[in-house]
């Protein structure tokens, strides 16, 4: 084994799976290149007799299976210095078209990572490092999973730090907004400068996680505690706070003369261990409720964050006096006789109500836990995740249920689905459904649905 060959890092070369063989990467900033450097390269491989040319994800070609007493002919050939594809430096800067050449570009990513691509890279630092820059919020230059990434808006750069594609991904955090080319390129130099003086050989997301996003930002002068201080109002009470207070999404069930029903609920937590007991909030005018206080049983199905939103529609935005909302869903009775959901769910409790209290239109069921088991392993699905990933609303009867914004500014009309209660806002359209962002309602397709609830568009009314 110790006689295998090793990477190269003074020749830009990374070692093969044969331990015989390289590859090497020619630099290629942003993937730009000429037609003269394309033919330099296919006709050193053909020379040198390369086993292949790979188009990287770091918007490179590696020239690959290239003998090791052939790497200093071939950079010769092509006219480079080795390239800094390994070690412990900035490996490449990813940037998309930007407004140079793609028609969504809201600011210059070409202009701008062609000048961190000279200032930066092979740059030797403690650990490997990722830059990438995307033109607009598309974020095709995958500026979230890179140690530094800019990503431009109509009001400037937006610059995020410590994320990585990893074996543990990690999505990078916001250090500002609204930058000019110049700022955003400061703020760069300082973040890095900063990195610098980090000494264990980890990503900046590492670096990140142990001092804190606030405490870099302070750091870097980026935002100060009087700055936020000054923001704060304590006159008033803005819902908008209650959103960070960590809520799941769940099916709470019930049973009634031999017949379940169940409804999504958010509120739900452990109230003890010894007796085992858990506590559910739901709306007084809810089915769920009224099956709830004749039985005396619930269960709680936790979610997954893979669950479709037509099956939390389902739950969530119709009425089991309507529908039977079990038809064509895996579930079975559990010891209470309550509903234990099998489809998407990572696990259930079911429990015995010991103790009711009233708040409003809501009932706080207090029950002591009577069976509990693991369904599958996942994630669970969090509030947060359901909001900002799946684009998820509440019912009015939710416990957590807030009123839209309608007054903020936007181009087009507004318009509101009547079963659940999306808000359609022309100026995000809805990209997961085919719909760019800037598309007025009146041009969406008639066969667009609803992405919470599924209905059609003929179910949406203007606000």
């Amino acid at each position: 084994m110790s006689g295998k060959k090793k990477d190269r890092l003074d020749k830009g070369a990374i070692v093969q799976k044969d331990r015989e063989t390289f590859a090497i990467v020619p630099h290629l900033p942003g993937g730009l290149c000429s037609p003269e450097i394309l033919h330099k390269i296919a006709d050193s491989a053909e020379k040198y007799n390369a086993a292949a040319i790979k188009a990287t994800g770091a918007q490179r070609l590696a020239i690959v299976g290239i003998k090791e007493e052939d790497l200093d002919n071939i950079w010769q050939d092509l006219g480079m210095k080795p390239a800094a594809a390994v070690g412990m430096c900035v490996r490449s800067i990813k940037f998309c078209p930007g407004t140079t050449f793609c028609r969504l570009g809201q600011q210059d990513a070409v202009g701008i990572g062609m000048k961190l691509d000279e200032l930066y890279h092979g740059c030797e630092l403690p650990s490997k490092f990722k830059i990438g820059v995307s033109g607009c919020t598309n974020c095709c230059a995958e500026s979230w999973v890179k140690d530094i990434g800019l990503i431009g808006t109509k009001k400037g750069w937006k610059v995020v730090a410590g994320g990585n594609a990893a074996s543990r991904p990690m999505i990078a955090q916001v250090l500002a907004e609204g930058l000019t080319d110049d700022e955003a390129l400061d703020l760069i130099k300082r973040t890095i400068e900063r990195f610098k003086k980090y000494t264990k050989p980890m990503r900046l997301g590492k670096l990140i996680l142990e001092v804190g996003i606030d405490a870099l930002k302070r750091e870097l002068g980026v935002e100060t505690g009087t700055a936020l201080s000054e923001k704060i109002d304590t006159s008033k009470i803005n819902e908008k706070s209650f959103s960070n207070i960590n809520y799941g999404v769940y099916i709470a069930g019930s049973v009634k003369n031999g017949k379940s029903n169940g409804q999504i609920a958010n509120t739900v937590f452990q109230v003890s261990d010894d007796p085992p007991t858990i506590a559910v909030s739901i709306n007084k005018n809810n089915l769920t409720h009224e099956y709830i206080k004749e039985s005396g049983v619930f269960s709680i199905s936790i979610l997954s964050e893979e669950t479709p939103m037509p099956f939390i529609a389902n739950f969530g935005f119709k009425s089991g006096r309507d529908i039977n909302k079990f038809e064509n869903i895996e579930y079975k009775s559990g010891i209470t006789g309550a509903p234990i959901i099998l489809d998407n769910a990572l696990s259930f409790v079911e429990a015995k109500v010991v103790s009711e209290i009233s708040v409003g239109f809501y009932t706080i069921f207090v029950g002591q836990i009577q069976s509990a088991d693991v369904i599958r392993q996942g994630s669970p699905m969090t509030y947060a995740y359901y909001h900002n990933v799946k684009k998820g609303t509440e019912p009015p009867s939710a416990p957590t249920h807030r009123k839209e914004d309608l007054n903020k500014k936007t181009k087009g009309d507004i318009y509101r689905c009547e079963v659940c209660g999306y808000i359609y806002d022309p100026a995000e359209g809805d990209p997961d459904g085919g719909i760019e962002p800037g598309t007025d309602f009146k041009d969406i397709p008639d066969n667009w649905e609803c992405p919470v609830c599924g209905v059609k568009k003929s179910n949406f009314v203007k606000v």
